[in-house]
């Protein structure tokens, strides 16, 4: 348990991070003012623009520091995508080879293409990339899921795979196969066996989808089972690492695990 709590950043550094990414999108309404008189009981504080900009140049250089290679471009689809494929594969990997406890690793992940906000390119991947992909604080969590919740989850995965022109259109999942119709699901498989209505369940998401977020509704009623206390965006990070020092370059495939049928 104590090495998944290892994070990539400090939790400064995180909070820097996160204010550079999100003040592009803050505009400044209104200034108020307040006067208020100092004599010299006042305490000085030294000011360090050079420990400062230090700081600020070493956030940079980690920014654009290289991890990986990547052989194709990736990103969103529907009924299934490249980028999802890939993210809910390394995660579904990376949490069943973190977890000592066989009893809780998870049957299959579940992510939504609208927390990724940026695509993966081709070529070399740098650690400021996955931040765009994933500028949220989402962590990683197992939910035990029962048949009726379960048949409440499919039916949302194949409402999602007939949306048209919406980033939010498609689910990206691993461990999964559908195989469906504009009316009906045909066919459901978790991992290599028939899904049974009567069987529970285990459930690689995120804690924002895990409330209900995206309207997962299905999940709030699940019980945890188990929190990595991992961000999403760190497993990415260290999976991408830990290949690119094994010299392996990422790829991915669309491999139907969504079938469509007319």
């Amino acid at each position: 348990m104590s090495n998944l709590k290892k994070l990539i950043f400090p939790y400064p550094l995180i909070v820097f991070i996160i204010l550079i990414f999100s003040c592009k999108g803050y505009k400044i309404t209104d200034i108020k003012s307040l006067n208020i008189d100092a004599d010299n009981k006042v305490e000085e504080y030294e000011f360090n623009e050079l420990a400062l900009s230090a700081y600020r140049d070493s956030i940079s250089r980690e920014m654009k520091r290289v991890i990986n290679y990547s052989e194709i471009d990736m990103s969103v689809g529907c009924p299934e995508g490249l980028l999802g494929n890939f993210i809910t594969d390394l995660s579904l990997l990376y949490i069943k080879k973190s977890i000592k406890d066989e009893d809780l690793n998870p049957d299959f992940c579940i992510l939504n293409n609208g927390g990724f906000r940026s695509s993966l390119n081709k070529g070399p991947v740098h650690i400021g990339d996955v931040f765009q992909i994933m500028p949220f604080e989402n962590y990683l969590v197992i939910l035990e899921i029962h048949g009726d919740k379960m048949e409440s989850l499919l039916n949302y995965i194949h409402e999602r795979s007939f949306y048209n022109g919406s980033r939010k259109s498609g689910v990206p999942l691993s461990g999964l196969r559908m195989k469906i119709t504009s009316e009906k699901i045909n066919r459901c498989f978790i991992n290599t066996k028939v899904f049974d209505t009567a069987k529970k369940y285990k459930v690689l998401t995120t804690n924002y989808l895990a409330n209900g977020g995206d309207q997962m509704d299905f999940f709030k009623d699940c019980k945890l089972i188990y929190d990595t206390e991992l961000l999403l965006r760190d497993v990415i990070i260290n999976y991408i690492e830990e290949t690119g020092k094994n010299n392996i370059k990422l790829n991915a495939q669309l491999d139907g695990r969504i079938q469509i049928f007319q």
